[in-house]
């Protein structure tokens, strides 16, 4: 059939036939379209056949994966996870939120491969290659942190893009001008009485409670921010501000339990982290917290935000963290000429 016999009607039905080969491969390749992400909050999926499974790799794997969250007072997994081998992963499979696929004997170097939205909006993946089950178990040893690291640093940024699809613009606005920073404040919190260089801020149902803290106090070098000086910060910030339900009781930190301290730099500045557990007073309540110390040297300030729940009724807190954890990283210092505009902005 020559050009000049191709009728209109031909023409269309052509023209129709390229553009859906074209969607068809824009979706195969991650390109416009992508479909919602599958799975609950800390669900992961694993796939790898049933003989790495049971091997010394496939088993190292799963406990990196399924190894207790740090800073809770019940022991929960980091990942909810499930194992199934490869001639069960299907394509409705292939956008479930966290997935890490195994592959075996494939002449690749020892290699994890991390994707972001690859098959699904928020997705995240990992393909891991290695020659046989003992260079698996090597490789997720020796590539644990960054592994655990990339999926959870998933989930909470999916939690952080909804609470900035629903903003509380009353309290972020007045966190705005009391600290000089932005931090987003969903829509679901409230604040409760405020003190004296002192923020509260809670989202309380039936059966948990989750709460946002925020003071700040003078920068005079290192002895600011060591871990001792920074829990009896907190211990007497919250004593005069965060009374129990009994007359005399206050928050306080649980000596009993040690907490974890670590540095890292995140949004242009320095941040202490501490993680443990709170306590009342002269109470029975009790559960974990988070606390960022956001070190300003050049204003002479550290501003702390900090993060707990409260869920004697709920066994797992873990998903009631992250989504704290979430507001925590939200959390910038604004440049004297900075109108400070986040809602809109993804986090790194």
């Amino acid at each position: 059939m020559t050009l000049k016999n191709i009728t209109s009607k031909q023409i269309r039905i052509l023209l129709s036939a390229v553009a859906f080969l074209v969607l068809f491969s824009c979706k195969d390749k991650g390109g416009a379209y992508k479909p919602n992400i599958s799975g609950s909050m800390g669900e992961m999926l694993i796939v790898m056949n049933d003989s790495v499974k049971e091997s010394t790799g496939g088993k190292t794997l799963v406990s990196v994966m399924r190894q207790p969250m740090v800073g809770l007072p019940q022991a929960e997994s980091l990942f909810d996870v499930s194992v199934i081998p490869h001639r069960a992963f299907s394509e409705r499979l292939k956008p479930f939120r966290n997935l890490i696929i195994v592959y075996l004997g494939n002449n690749r170097e020892p290699d994890i491969s991390f994707y972001k939205n690859r098959w699904g909006k928020q997705h995240a993946m990992a393909e891991v290659y290695a020659q046989d089950t003992w260079q698996l178990d090597s490789l997720v040893k020796a590539e644990e942190i960054k592994l655990t690291g990339f999926f959870v640093r998933a989930e909470r940024d999916r939690s952080q893009a909804y609470y900035r699809k629903y903003i509380n613009k009353n309290l972020t606005d007045k966190f705005k001008e009391v600290w000089d920073a932005f931090m987003i404040i969903p829509v679901n919190f409230s604040e409760n009485k405020p003190g004296k260089n002192f923020m509260w801020m809670s989202n309380e149902t039936p059966l948990t409670s989750q709460g946002l803290f925020v003071y700040s106090f003078e920068y005079t070098g290192y002895e600011s921010i060591t871990e001792p000086y920074l829990l009896n910060k907190r211990d007497s910030v919250l004593r005069v501000n965060v009374p129990g339900p009994s007359e005399g009781s206050y928050m306080t930190t649980e000596g009993r339990v040690p907490v974890t301290y670590k540095r890292f730099e995140h949004n242009d500045h320095q941040i202490v982290e501490i993680r443990g557990l709170w306590r009342v007073e002269g109470d029975m309540m009790g559960g974990p917290f988070v606390s960022f110390a956001h070190i300003d040297p050049e204003n002479g300030r550290v501003v702390v935000t900090e993060g707990y729940v409260y869920a004697p009724e709920k066994p797992e807190k873990r998903n009631l963290v992250w989504q704290l954890e979430s507001v925590l990283y939200s959390f910038r210092f604004l440049d004297d000429d900075q109108e400070e505009d986040q809602q809109g902005r993804e986090e790194q």
